[in-house]
């Protein structure tokens, strides 16, 4: 079994574990750097559908795995992560893609909910990155990269606890690399804008209201049309790659919405 992983690590370009990774963005996340030979870890709560995106990416030469992985519990994060680093010793760059967002005004919300959004948007991702650092820093590399929101540049009506967050996320990312770049870790943020998912359309009610909703977001952006998941996976894609010089970055990939 160890001589069979060893072999799948040998033939790849390393382990890439993504949190929330068999839906909307996360999912073209791991299909691109599936394509790039990354073994990809389909961090999930949903079973079914993540182990049908493992199942849909796998090859002979470069496999993908689904791995059970909540956010919002730390017991669940403790054993996606140890059970993929027992089984190929070594995590080389963790996308943590998992969000919570309540649409409600400031006033309007309490403190479960601040609490709540603060742990899969923040501390979830900050314990993930505790636990995988061991074995990058042994390794003398490692890419850790926190999906964000423009939310967190700009304040966004609606969503205060989530833009604190994300923002507070970003400026963890770029800790790191203060405190751990000298060991090979590279750690960004990337900041999607209005991204045209499922989860964007199922926010705002019926078939009509989405309609005004969709283009009130079109008219808010220079480019005057949301963007496709994959054009956030293309930015976590290019800070995966081994040749850049990119750290402690928060990259916007919003069609110019967040632009100063």
């Amino acid at each position: 079994m160890a001589n069979m992983m060893q072999a799948e690590i040998n033939r790849a370009r390393g382990v890439a574990l993504v949190s929330g990774g068999s839906g909307g963005i996360g999912r073209a996340i791991c299909e691109q750097l599936h394509d790039d030979g990354w073994i990809v870890a389909v961090g999930y709560i949903t079973k079914a559908r993540a182990e049908a995106l493992a199942a849909e990416l796998a090859t002979a030469e470069v496999p993908a795995i689904a791995v059970p992985l909540d956010m919002a519990d730390p017991d669940s994060i403790r054993a996606g992560i140890g059970s993929l680093l027992d089984r190929y010793g070594r995590i080389d760059a963790a996308v943590f893609n998992g969000g919570l967002a309540e649409t409600k005004r400031f006033l309007d919300t309490d403190e479960e909910a601040w609490w709540a959004e603060a742990t899969v948007n923040m501390i979830g991702p900050m314990l993930a990155t505790k636990l995988c650092l061991p074995a990058m820093i042994e390794a003398g590399r490692g890419v850790l990269i926190g999906i964000s929101s423009d939310s967190a540049k700009l304040g966004d009506i609606g969503h205060a606890p989530y833009a604190a967050a994300k923002y507070g996320l970003t400026a963890f990312l770029k800790t790191i690399v203060r405190e751990h770049g000298r060991h090979g870790i590279r750690a960004s943020s990337v900041a999607p804008g209005p991204i045209d998912t499922a989860m964007l359309r199922g926010s705002f009610g019926g078939p009509e209201a989405t309609a005004v909703a969709i283009e009130k977001l079109r008219q808010l952006v220079p480019l005057r049309r949301l963007g496709q998941p994959h054009e956030v996976a293309a930015a976590v894609r290019y800070l995966c790659s081994d040749d850049e010089y990119v750290a402690g970055e928060h990259l916007s990939v919003g069609g110019g919405v967040s632009m100063q």
